[in-house]
């Protein structure tokens, strides 16, 4: 039994689409630890109450106390500050700030742009005991139902989303990382966003002739393929 149990989010098919659960995955390999996984569905929060969180991942470290760590900062941070062995994860304060606004730009630009164009695919991979609550929370935010939401993105908004990723394509421009010569946090922070649609989402969102798809494929065979590995959509 691994010393790490991460709980993460789980749909149909046993896919896990969190993207805030792809960082900490990425993050654990990227430190050469082992972990177990415990499924969870989104209304299945009684088995994260322990850990007084709503939300996955959470994570215990049973070799450091049973440390429980909520949020995939946090969860960063801890692995870094814990295992030192690994290689850096974040590498000192100024790369902590760099790694901080990559992760600011993916959740509110990146996140933002992804969420209308994969929606109604994330209601239709939720198990069904949990689609009732994911359709009722959702188009309270959005302010319609699930499937105009994901239908008028789809006409309006993949060049938007396609025009919001050239800041990726310039920083990598050069370089085979967002991070420089070897992967880190910031590009975990990405790819997460990538797995998160990857795993629900047959819908091409990129043009065949991006440059990002090296980027992408160079992210799924690291830690020998974990992420290429696990089931994608359609």
């Amino acid at each position: 039994m691994a010393t790490i149990t991460l709980y993460d989010l789980d749909v149909t098919g046993g896919r896990r689409p969190s993207p805030y659960c792809w960082r900490a995955k990425f993050a654990l390999a990227h430190k050469r630890l082992a972990w177990d996984e415990v499924p969870v569905g989104f209304t299945e929060k009684d088995k994260i109450a322990f850990a007084g969180s709503r939300t996955v991942p959470v994570l215990v470290d049973h070799g450091h106390g049973a440390k429980v760590v909520k949020d995939s900062w946090d969860i960063a941070e801890h692995l870094d500050e814990s295992y030192t062995d690994g290689p850096a994860l974040l590498g000192g304060e100024r790369g902590k700030a760099f790694a901080r606004f990559v992760a600011a730009w993916t959740n509110v630009t990146l996140h933002g742009a992804l969420f209308p164009l994969v929606v109604a695919d994330i209601h239709a991979a939720a198990h069904p005991a949990d689609q009732a609550y994911f359709r009722e929370s959702r188009e309270k935010r959005l302010g319609t139902t699930l499937e105009a939401a994901q239908s008028a993105a789809r006409e309006q908004r993949i060049p938007a989303l396609r025009e919001t990723l050239e800041p990726l394509r310039q920083q990598l421009r050069g370089q085979p990382y967002i991070s420089g010569a070897a992967p880190a946090y910031p590009d975990y922070t990405v790819m997460g966003a990538f797995m998160w649609a990857r795993t629900v989402c047959a819908l091409p969102l990129l043009a065949n002739d991006d440059p990002l798809h090296d980027w992408i494929g160079r992210m799924l065979d690291l830690f020998d393929g974990m992420a290429r590995a696990h089931k994608a959509a359609g």
